[in-house]
């Protein structure tokens, strides 16, 4: 193989990767607006105890996919184990606030 080859195989792999990589982020992203969204919505409905459960349990599941997303792009050395721990611990505080 020649150096021209092997050039044009790294160019296609960092390509594949870097769009791999920024599924991982823009999930995360996405995830995290709508988290905020859904603990806005939540604030808005003070007076209505049915509306409250529905969200809690919405947030919840939002929650558990963004964890599950976010432990996933770490597995993968999307980004770093620390910014990872950051966001998790960030969401998780508004969570446990609202739950409680």
């Amino acid at each position: 193989m020649t150096k021209k080859e092997r050039n044009k195989k790294l160019v296609n792999k960092t390509i594949r990767n870097r769009i791999i990589n920024k599924r991982y982020i823009s999930t995360i992203k996405t995830l995290s607006k709508l988290f905020i969204l859904k603990k806005k919505e939540f604030n808005d409905n003070n007076n209505n105890q049915e509306k409250q459960k529905k969200n809690i349990i919405e947030i919840g599941n939002i929650l558990k996919n963004l964890y599950s997303i976010i432990d996933k792009a770490v597995k993968k050395r999307v980004i770093h184990k620390n910014t990872a721990a950051r966001k998790k611990s960030k969401v998780g505080k508004i969570y446990f606030s609202i739950k409680s």
